[in-house]
């Protein structure tokens, strides 16, 4: 099977090597990272040296433009450009670390923010395949029912509010609640064919 070049799959393994970098790519915007810690690896599982297999993590690295011509010809310069300590050229690897992927609207009007998407490089708005978006909670209301003291119920609605409640369907397990809206995840690694 052909696998073309920039092809990026999950891979449920670890991965070496792991640089343990911040991503630092979208740092003049709201959806910068936040307290970057050491990747950690498991001794329940081996390490998989992929890039003896034509596939590298996708962590923001960069890389030669002309020891990887085959990925560059497919990336070009959309994730950064840079200059190695022998001022050759560089590109830079897509960073997917800790990040969900979305499909790419192309004017299908189903992502209603894609004007404001931030670009690869992070360093304007940019709508195009690599742009980044940051997490929101659509705005919503809540229905309520109020008590008072004399027995009158009131009812109507409240916005925003912050009451811990228990979900009825499961009576003794509470909400969570965190510094970001994410739905239940596995984590994985992203890669990148490069050869």
């Amino acid at each position: 099977m052909l696998i073309p070049v920039g092809t990026v799959c999950a891979f449920a393994g670890q991965v070496n090597p792991v640089s343990g970098s911040p991503n630092n790519v979208w740092d003049i915007s709201n959806c910068r990272s936040n307290n970057p810690q050491p990747g950690k690896l498991s001794d329940k599982a081996p390490l998989n040296y992929l890039e003896a297999q034509g596939w590298m993590l996708c962590d923001g690295r960069f890389l030669s433009t002309d020891t990887y011509p085959e990925l560059f010809a497919a990336l070009g310069y959309l994730y950064g450009k840079g200059t190695d300590s022998n001022g050759k050229e560089t590109f830079r690897l897509p960073d997917y670390r800790g990040l969900f992927l979305r499909g790419f609207d192309a004017g299908a009007g189903m992502d209603p923010q894609a004007a404001e998407r931030t670009s690869p490089t992070g360093n304007s708005m940019m709508n195009v395949v690599g742009s980044l978006q940051c997490d929101a909670l659509q705005d919503h209301t809540h229905n309520y029912d109020l008590v008072q003291p004399s027995g009158i119920s009131q009812q109507g609605q409240a916005a925003g509010t912050s009451v811990t409640s228990k979900p009825t369907t499961s009576p003794n397990t509470p909400a969570s609640f965190g510094p970001e809206t994410r739905p239940k995840n596995i984590a994985v690694n992203y890669i990148i064919k490069y050869r």
